[in-house]
């Protein structure tokens, strides 16, 4: 019976710390039941914006100046399908996938558009909740928080 109770232990201890380690977005979650697709997939609005900060947790926050050019009804719609819609001031449509490690995603307007592929590291990622980085060519950072 020690022995058992001893495995038991052991195995627990081994599981909480592999949990406790194994984070894979910086502002979690630490482990979630739905697939990243999932939790990506939903219709986000803004939440806050942070720009030119030097960290991915600082910068000036122009949330009201984005919301304004954005206008009040902005929404990007992200689906299943692997396309996407921003709706509001900006229009925009085109198709999305997430990186190789599904850490990063990239959204690629349609091969009309002026406009090129952004690409944004993901620091959250929960069912009601996203924050995206976008690394600028100066090498500051913007951060995106996002919600459903």
């Amino acid at each position: 019976m020690k022995k058992f109770i001893l495995c038991g232990l052991i195995a627990f201890s081994a599981l909480a710390v592999t949990i406790t380690s194994c984070n894979k977005y910086e502002d979690g979650p630490k482990i979630s039941l739905l697939t990243k697709k999932m939790r990506v997939t939903g219709d986000w609005s803004l939440e806050q914006y942070l720009a030119n900060g030097t960290t991915s947790s600082n910068g000036t926050d122009i949330t009201s100046s984005m919301q304004s050019f954005l206008g009040s009804t902005w929404e990007w719609q992200i689906e299943k399908d692997g396309s996407y819609k921003s709706t509001g001031n900006v229009n925009e449509n085109g198709t999305w996938a997430l990186g190789e490690d599904k850490d990063d995603i990239t959204f690629t307007p349609p091969s009309t558009s002026s406009s090129s592929p952004s690409t944004y590291r993901i620091l959250k990622l929960k069912s009601k909740e996203l924050w995206l980085r976008y690394t600028n060519t100066n090498g500051t950072y913007d951060v995106i928080h996002l919600k459903q």
